[in-house]
């Protein structure tokens, strides 16, 4: 995932938000393909609130280490 820049985006888009994303066909399917999301109509949220907690906490743990705030 992190060698295709689109696909990284959207699933960061997807885990911070708060509601039904839509990231393009190709990447919601690549997403879906991969177990991280389901669809909800034409946008899709993330399969389960485990992912979006996991993702939320390595991206924070990531801006702490590159000394990033906000």
């Amino acid at each position: 995932m992190q060698e295709d820049a689109e696909l990284l985006a959207a699933v960061k888009q997807v885990m911070t938000a708060n509601r039904p994303v839509d990231v393009g066909t190709s990447e919601a399917f690549k997403l879906r393909s991969m177990g991280l999301v389901k669809f909800q109509g034409n946008e899709v949220i993330p399969l389960c609130e485990l992912y979006r907690q996991y993702f939320c906490v390595g991206v924070a743990r990531r801006r702490h280490r590159l000394g990033i705030k906000n």
